[in-house]
This record gives C-alpha cells, structure tokens and sequence, in this order.
C-alpha cells in the first residue's frame, strides 16, 4: 500500500503510542493539518479512552501533538520554495533553507549540528528537530509564521502551538522519522538567541506523565 494511504488502523496506533510517551495529542482533519476539533488546546490528552474514542469515530484522523505540554520544543527547519532566496542578513554561500540557517548558526557556536535527537521529515522537504524543554524555564515563544529570533526558515513550535507526529499524512506525502532517538536537551547556544521576553508563560516545562494502560502492538509506520 503507498505510504500516502496508510492502513486506517495505523493512525490511531500513532495516536495511541505518541500519547503512551507522555506527549498529549488531538485529532486533525484527514490529510490536513488543521485540527479536526475546537479548543485544540484543552483537548489535547494522554488518555487512551478519549484517543480510542476520536480514532474510533474517524480512523483517518492526523494525530497533533503539543510540543510544550509534552516537555518538548521542536524546530521547524522550512525549505525554500519556489527559487525563494534567504534575505539579505543570511545569505551566504551554501545558505539555501532554514537547514542551512541552523548549520551556520551552530558553525559560529562552535557547537555541532544536533544530528543526535528525535528527527521527522516533513512532507514538503523539511525537518523537525525534538529537543526536551529546559526544566524549570518557560517555553520560547512559538513563531507566528516561518521564521523567529534563530533566523530565516527556522520555526520554534513550542507554547501554543502544535506539530503533526510522524505517520500523519498530508496530500503531499507523509510525516516520516528521520532519526529515531530520545530528544536531546535543547542546545544552551539556541538558548542564548532567545530574549527572556521572548518566553511564554502559558506553559512551563515539566516532566511528563507517561499514561498506564494497554499500549498499542506493533510500531507504528511513517
């Protein structure tokens, strides 16, 4: 079967085992990423019940994830489309996407790209890196669009915001794992660009409770 029209079972499997990790989720709309529910938010839960209840009505359902609550932040690295260039403060040699943007970033730290994390591609040509939340500190603030204070093409979806978990599908292809490790801590020179202003208070970092129940057999499949 193409990876596009996964079996209709797998997604709740997704559902089941991304919440079974302490990470709350909800449903969004088949192929979408617009959540198939108001009060996203609120209804974001590690509950089995509820999880069974949403994927038993709609099998096809994405599974959101809320990064924040789940004690992570994830970058978003974004392509470039449509031959978009890099504005003028990032562009250099070698500078094409949000990718790169991080790779220059983490160059002039010093530091190494954190290849070593939970990492999920997305369906149009970018990556998702997962990083656990600092404890005891307030999520960044999630970008509003595609760029934030680490620069062009490098998204913070954090605090108020949502990702989709790999497995969900979308038309133009699934979200898949890259790299399938344990988040690493969120890297304290990505820290240092971000202003204490630029912080949410909505959602402090936390460690996250794991659900008991029956966990889903099998893993599943992006």
């Amino acid at each position: 079967m193409s990876p596009q029209h996964p079996p209709r079972q797998d997604l709740k499997a997704i559902a089941l085992d991304t919440a079974a990790r302490g990470w709350p989720v909800f449903p969004t709309k088949p192929r979408s990423t617009d959540p198939a529910v108001r009060a996203w938010r609120q209804k974001a839960t590690t509950d089995f019940e509820p999880i069974n209840r949403a994927w038993d009505h709609n099998p096809e359902y994405n599974v959101g994830l809320l990064p924040c609550p789940s004690g992570l932040i994830v970058l978003d690295l974004i392509p470039a489309r449509n031959l978009e260039r890099p504005p003028l403060t990032h562009r250099a040699p070698g500078v094409h996407d949000g990718a790169d943007v991080l790779a220059a970033l983490t160059e002039a730290a010093g530091a190494r790209f954190p290849t070593e994390t939970m990492t999920v591609m997305t369906p149009g040509g970018g990556i998702q890196l997962y990083f656990q939340h600092p404890q005891g500190r307030p999520c960044p603030q999630a970008s509003p669009g595609t760029d934030s204070p680490l620069g062009w093409h490098v998204a913070i979806r954090s605090a108020d915001s949502y990702v989709l978990a790999p497995g969900s599908v979308t038309p133009d292809g699934p979200y898949s794992i890259g790299h399938d490790a344990s988040p690493a801590p969120w890297p304290s020179y990505l820290a240092s660009h971000l202003s204490t202003s630029l912080t949410s208070e909505h959602c402090t970092s936390h460690t996250p409770h794991v659900r008991q129940g029956p966990r889903p057999t099998g893993r599943p499949h992006a």
